[in-house]
């Protein structure tokens, strides 16, 4: 299962999607609300896709109308999604998540048991599959957490078939889960996020090897403005920096209201030219200040990387989103739809169907 909530992490969700289904053939996708399912069905995704966050009141319609499987986040979800499926002729599959230890949405043992009861009277309803989802797969001293988690899990899946039920899908492993607890957690069924976009380093177990993955997304702008400014001058909003030499200012289009977190402001670093060079002042909401003195020929239409690559130096995306004391998959999804995407797809050899994809975008 491809997860795809949240603007596909940020790295953009359709163009994303489409991808995913047409080159690498994923089977399942992943997404947060209902709205986000919807945004699929009507892009022309195709493939089964789960609503992990469940629906609220007045969305049922909409999860019976574009085949949209859903979690139930509490039994009284059950009589109106029954009911909408009714009026529609249709039948619905349910995932119902088990809370073995996270105390989110899943289901407590009282509340599974009471579902397990009612959806006998739901014949529009069909119990595809069962899941739970990992507090601190990512986290060695919590191991025995975890298997306790996996422990329970099971005991609701006898419990499930013990009632006569024969969910198709069993489904534990996130990334952490899928990098630390197999065969333990395998299921049948896994949810990939993080993993899948090449973003391991804080999301991982350190007790294990990383696996090899490379990062799909990076981040770039474009020098805007230079100036020289004497010692002694203040930068940006508030004035909290304050040049001791003469410096030379690159101004970027990035900002607050991109995604860049004002956290960044006089901690965080870019790439140009192939060097690292400081942020200065604090960051806007559009626009960003960097110290590009000791950055020879530096010219209007540099590029600045800010999680990427320049030759040999890199930062990654767990760095970049380190000085916000935050980790990666939350700077990632921070990114704002003012931020274009450019999509270069790779060659795709070992994927079914495989191919080297025209770029949807060129990125200039």
């Amino acid at each position: 299962m491809a997860m795809v909530k949240a603007n596909a992490y940020g790295h953009g969700l359709l163009p994303v999607a489409t991808f995913l289904q047409d080159v690498v053939r994923a089977d399942w996708f992943g997404v947060a609300t209902t709205e986000e399912g919807v945004a699929l069905r009507r892009a022309g995704i195709t493939r089964p896709i789960l609503v992990l966050g469940g629906f609220w009141f007045g969305q049922e319609a909409a999860i019976v109308h574009y085949d949209l499987a859903t979690t139930l986040p509490d039994p009284d979800y059950l009589p109106v999604l029954e009911q909408a499926a009714s009026q529609a002729g249709r039948t619905v599959a349910v995932h119902l998540e088990i809370d073995t230890g996270i105390g989110r949405l899943g289901l407590s043992p009282d509340q599974f048991t009471t579902v397990l009861e009612r959806l006998k009277a739901c014949p529009h309803l069909r119990l595809d599959g069962l899941m739970t989802h990992f507090a601190s797969a990512d986290l060695p001293e919590h191991a025995d957490f975890t298997r306790d988690q996996i422990r329970r899990h099971a005991l609701a899946v006898q419990q499930a078939r013990a009632a006569g039920w024969t969910p198709r899908y069993i489904h534990l492993a996130n990334s952490a889960g899928l990098h630390a607890f197999l065969p333990e957690a395998a299921g049948n069924l896994v949810r990939l996020g993080g993993l899948l976009y090449g973003i391991a380093g804080d999301a991982l177990s350190p007790a294990f090897p990383p696996p090899p993955t490379q990062p799909v997304l990076s981040l770039h702008a474009r020098i805007l403005g230079l100036k020289t400014v004497p010692p002694g001058t203040p930068l940006g909003y508030g004035c909290t920096f304050v040049t001791r030499r003469p410096t030379r200012v690159a101004t970027v289009p990035l900002g607050y209201g991109d995604g860049l977190h004002r956290i960044q402001s006089n901690r965080g670093q870019v790439i140009v030219r192939g060097r690292k060079v400081p942020i200065i002042g604090r960051v806007s909401m559009d626009v960003t200040m960097l110290d590009v003195t000791d950055v020879p020929d530096v010219a209007l239409g540099n590029v600045a990387t800010f999680i990427g690559s320049q030759g040999e130096t890199t930062i990654t995306a767990e760095e970049y989103a380190a000085v916000m004391g935050s980790i990666a998959l939350e700077a990632t999804t921070a990114l704002t739809a003012r931020v274009p995407r450019c999509y270069r797809a790779a060659a795709m050899s070992s994927a079914p169907g495989g191919r080297e994809d025209t770029p949807a975008s060129a990125c200039k």
